[in-house]
C-alpha cells in the first residue's frame, strides 16, 4: 500500500501567542535585572538567549555557535551573521532595541572579565565554556517555568512565534524566508496560516447587529398623514 506523508503543520502548541511571548520576555529581564544588581550572572545570560530566540528567530545551533565576530552593531544596519542550515551564511537584521541589548551585554561581559575578541562565543557559561544546544533548552525550560507558561513548548518554539508574527506584520513571504534562511519558500508558507487569535477576531462580532441601525430607526412614528407640516392633496 502506498504510503501518502502527512503535510507539516504550525499547530497551537508549537509556537507561543504574542501575550505568551511578551509575558516571558518580561520576566526573564526582570530576573535578570534582579541578578545584576546583586552581581549574579545566570539570569542575564538566559535573558541573551531568550532575546536572540525571541527577537531574532535564530535556531539554538545558530544561536550556541555565534562569536563576537558575528555581531554587526551599526545603528544603521545592525544584524547578525549566521551560519544555518546546509552550511549557509545569511545576515538576519534585527530591532534597536536587541542591538541595544548585544551591546549592553558585551560590556556586561568586560566586568565579569569575559574576553570579546572576534574568535570568543558571545554565550559563555560562569565556567568560561560555550553553551551547547542542550544547554540553551535547559535554559529555555528554566524561563519558561518561571514565566508559568506551558512546558510542552520548546526553544525552537520561539523561532515559530518569530516567524508568524513577522509576517502577520509584513504579509512579506520572501522578507520572512530571509530572515529564517530557509531554502524553500514553500517551507516559510506555514507562517502564512492564520492563528486562533485572528481567527477569534474576526468572527467575533459577525453578523451581530449595532447598536443603532439606522434601517430599524423608529424614532419617528408619526404617519405622514398626520404630519402638521404637510397637507393632504385635495
Amino acid at each position: 500500500m502506498r504510503q501518502f506523508n502527512r503535510k507539516w503543520t504550525l499547530d497551537r502548541e508549537k509556537f507561543l501567542s504574542e501575550t505568551e511571548v511578551k509575558k516571558l520576555r518580561r520576566t526573564i529581564e526582570d530576573k535578570a535585572l534582579a541578578d545584576l544588581q546583586k552581581g549574579r550572572t545566570t539570569w542575564p545570560r538566559f535573558w541573551m538567549v531568550i532575546d536572540l530566540a525571541a527577537g531574532a528567530g535564530l535556531r539554538v545551533s545558530e544561536i550556541a555557535n555565534l562569536k563576537i565576530a558575528n555581531l554587526y552593531l551599526s545603528s544603521r544596519e545592525p544584524r547578525i551573521r549566521v551560519t544555518g542550515k546546509g552550511n549557509r551564511t545569511r545576515d538576519v537584521f534585527i530591532s534597536r532595541d536587541l542591538m541595544k541589548h548585544l551591546v549592553d551585554y558585551l560590556e556586561w561581559k568586560q566586568t565579569m572579565d569575559e574576553t570579546i575578541d572576534k574568535d570568543d562565543f558571545l554565550l559563555m557559561s560562569s565556567h568560561r565554556k560555550s553553551y551547547s544546544t542542550g544547554g540553551l533548552q535547559y535554559a529555555f525550560k528554566v524561563a519558561l517555568n518561571e514565566s508559568g507558561l506551558p512546558n510542552y513548548y520548546s526553544i525552537h518554539s520561539l523561532r515559530h512565534s518569530y516567524g508568524t508574527y513577522l509576517y502577520q506584520r509584513t504579509k512579506d513571504l520572501r522578507l520572512v524566508q530571509k530572515q529564517l534562511g530557509h531554502s524553500s519558500i514553500a517551507t516559510t508558507t506555514i507562517y502564512a496560516d492564520v492563528t486562533v487569535e485572528q481567527t477569534l477576531e474576526a468572527v467575533n462580532g459577525l453578523f451581530e447587529e449595532d447598536d443603532h441601525d439606522p434601517d430599524n430607526d423608529e424614532s419617528d412614528t408619526t404617519p405622514p398623514s398626520d404630519n402638521p407640516t404637510k397637507t393632504d392633496p385635495k
